[in-house]
Formats: structure tokens, sequence, C-alpha cells
């Protein structure tokens, strides 16, 4: 995906300070609402990629759903219900998100100063963002048991789930607690979990939202390493515009060059501009890459009067050159993915794989990827809608699939109780016998 906002990577609005959040008091109308309803339908009908794919009739889901959505007693529950409605064209770039905000900032959804990560059918806490929470015992590697007394898996698949835009099912397992997803909820909602730390004891927190974020995020998308063997190991964890620092991947570059192999971490990267994707890839070939095609849907007004059949928008893109003035790494590289590994990360995946320099090591990606239309709806909500299907540079489908590894390898949650990872410990077998 070439344009994104933060927010996208978990297929819904997440809202930070200062970012937005509910309303204050219920101010949408019946009338309003079928306005609401009725315009995403349309929008649906002639800018989503895969409508003609959808395997029940589009029309009649919305006309069926709304009498429900306007008739509901709150915005937050016809909100809630637009948010179903649209999870049923099950694709990760589809969504709605609201543009309209509380003036009581207090009331802005906003999550726990924590990340966490889903690996098997356990929870971990990945980072934590505030004193207070650390003093109590939250700290990296800590499994989230239960929020408000209900199992951690359970209270995904009650509250989150049913309103995730999602592709496929891997996305669907691990979406709901990947970076800040799981505890996003109104800053006043007060909230108790049930943790364990990797020791064995088990302890409760309780807070709202409104907490300091006292303790700094590491600002660098970029973590590098030297493992044994001389092989580095980059992570990227993200290709967002704001966060990624090509004079960084630059200095971090110049120490690549003086190893014997690379592995190459884009799990839990949601995406971002694949443009910065692009920028990575153009170092490890000395030919110009081959790029997958692409498609998306034509409306000539006078042609639908005639009854035409669906008309397309096919472009096979010109390969990618190299980077100039640079050397080129022509080492033995492994590229790591998982199930949150999405977006324009997935076109990495694409482009790497037009290299065919390496193995892709993992379990199968998101699979969605497709540059969004973002719509105004009215009344303070907007959608964004899928406008682009893509092949990976062999033609082969991977929206609604994921790009699906050469060697499957699972996380194991030996990576927070051993700081052990299967992922890595195998890239670096594969890369120690090609060397």
């Amino acid at each position: 995906m070439k344009k994104i906002i933060t927010s996208l990577l978990f297929g819904t609005i997440l809202c930070i300070v200062p970012a937005c959040g509910q309303s204050e008091k219920n101010e949408l109308d019946a009338t309003q609402k079928a306005f609401i309803v009725s315009r995403f339908c349309t929008e649906v009908k002639y800018n989503f990629v895969h409508y003609n794919n959808l395997t029940y009739n589009w029309d009649s889901l919305c006309i069926t759903s709304l009498p429900s959505l306007t008739a509901t007693q709150s915005d937050e529950d016809f909100i809630n219900g637009l948010k179903q409605l649209c999870a049923q064209l099950h694709d990760g770039h589809t969504f709605i998100y609201q543009t309209k905000w509380s003036k009581n900032s207090k009331e802005w959804l906003r999550p726990f100063p924590i990340t966490t990560k889903r690996v098997g059918n356990q929870v971990f806490v990945t980072s934590v963002h505030n004193s207070e929470f650390k003093k109590q015992g939250v700290s990296y590697g800590c499994e989230i048991l239960e929020i408000d007394g209900e199992n951690v898996l359970e209270y995904a698949d009650k509250h989150i789930t049913p309103y995730l835009a999602s592709s496929t099912p891997q996305w669907s397992d691990h979406a709901p607690f990947r970076g800040y997803e799981l505890t996003n909820a109104k800053g006043t909602k007060v909230s108790r979990m049930l943790l364990r730390t990797p020791e064995g004891r088990t302890f409760t927190i309780e807070s709202d939202r409104n907490i300091p974020w006292d303790i700094p995020a590491d600002s660098s998308v970029f973590e590098y390493k030297v493992l044994e063997g001389n092989i580095g190991l980059l992570s990227v964890k993200s290709f967002l515009t704001e966060d990624f620092h090509r004079d960084e991947f630059d200095k971090i570059y110049e120490e690549i060059l003086k190893t014997n192999a690379l592995i190459i971490d884009i799990r839990d990267n949601g995406g971002g501009n694949s443009d910065h994707a692009d920028y990575i890839i153009r170092h490890f070939d000395d030919k110009p890459v081959r790029l997958g095609r692409w498609s998306s849907r034509m409306y000539i007004a006078a042609h639908g009067s005639w009854d035409y059949p669906q008309e397309w928008f096919t472009e096979s893109p010109d390969p990618m050159e190299p980077v100039k003035d640079k050397p080129i790494y022509k080492k033995p590289i492994a590229l790591l993915v998982n199930a949150t590994t999405f977006s324009s990360a997935e076109n990495f995946c694409v482009t790497y794989r037009g290299l065919n320099r390496g193995k892709i090591i993992g379990t199968p990606t998101g699979g969605s990827t497709g540059n969004p239309i973002f719509i105004d709806l009215g009344f303070g909500l907007g959608c964004s809608i899928c406008t682009k299907n893509e092949w990976d540079v062999d033609d082969r489908e991977f929206i609604g699939i994921g790009i699906v590894p050469d060697i499957e390898v699972k996380e194991n949650t030996d990576m927070f109780l051993k700081n052990k990872d299967v992922v890595i410990e195998k890239a670096l077998e594969v890369l120690k016998d090609s060397l």
C-alpha cells in the first residue's frame, strides 16, 4: 500500500491523545443514520475492488440491516453495528472510523500504556510505558490472563473481533492482540487485568486509560545486531512515513555490508508506505527487481447504460531499479514473517520473492493490501474502502490468503519465557547451510 495512516494498521482507528474519540451524547437521528448507511453501501458498490467476488447480494444485506441500524439506541451502538456490517466484506483495508470527537478529552479512546502480542493461545506484554504499571510488576514477558474477569481470548472475541476488518483467519486471530489494540477503550473506562510473571506469580492491576505515558517508546523502527557466524539481524517494525527514516537505514546498511549473511525480520510489521519497503529491497540486487501486477475497477456511466460487464484497469509495473552509487549486498538473505506482517510489509514480501535471494520463514502473513480510498460519510463518520487487487511476481493471489512462507515455523512462548526465538534459529540454520 502506498499511502496509509497510522491507525490503518489495526483495521480500525486507534485513538491516542490527541486523536479522535466518541461523542459525549447521542446526536444521530434515524434519518442521519439512514443516510450514513446508504452512503457507505453505495460507496462499497462502486469502489470496493473485491465487490464482484462477494458470495452474497450486498444490496440485500444493506437493506435488511437498515431497520436495526437506524433503530439503535445510541451512537455507539450504531457505529458498532455499522462496523459489523462492514466486517461482512472480509477485507483488512475496508473499515469504518470516526472523524468527530468529544470536547471532553477524558472520553477519547485510548489504550493502556502497554503493547501486547499473541503467541499460540497466550497473550504477552511486549512493552510498558507507564512507571506505575512497572512498579506494580508489569514488564516484558508478563502474560495477560484476564481482562475484566473474562479470559483474554474470550474478551477479544467478544469486544474486538466482531468489529475487526480482516481478510484472513490468521489476521482475525492475531490482530486484536497486536500493539495497543487489545485495551483500546474510552479513557474513563476502568479495567482490571490479571497477569502472570515469567516466574509464575499472578497479580492484578486496575486503572482507567487516562494515565501518564511517562516512559517513552523506542523511536526507531529499526533494530540491528550481529549474531553468531557474523550473520546480521535487521528488524523493521514499520514502514510508516512518520516513523521510517532512510538515513537510519543507510547507517545500518554500512554495517550490514560487513556481514556474511542477513536475516530481515518484518514480523509484526503492519505496513505503511511501500516506497520505504522498496527502498530497502533495492539494496539487495544489482538487476531490476520484478514487481507484481495490480488491478482496480473502472466505471463509465455510458457503458453501464449499455450493460457492459465490469471493466478493469490493470497494470504490470516496470521492474524496480537497484540503488545507485552504493555497493549491493549479494550475500545470503532470509526473511521472517508472521500473521501480523501486513499491507506494505506484504508488498515487501512480494518484491523480496522477485529477488530470488533467499527463503521466507515463519507463518502466513495477514493477507491484505490495496491502497484504500477514504470517504467522508458525513455526521462524524468516515470509511476506508480497498480499491486495488494485487498479485505476487509469479501472478499468484495472496489477498485473502497471505504470503505463504517457504519454510513454516510457528513462534512459541520460548521467545518470552526463555529468550529463545525458534524462527530466528531456523533462519540461522538455513543461512549457515548456504555459506
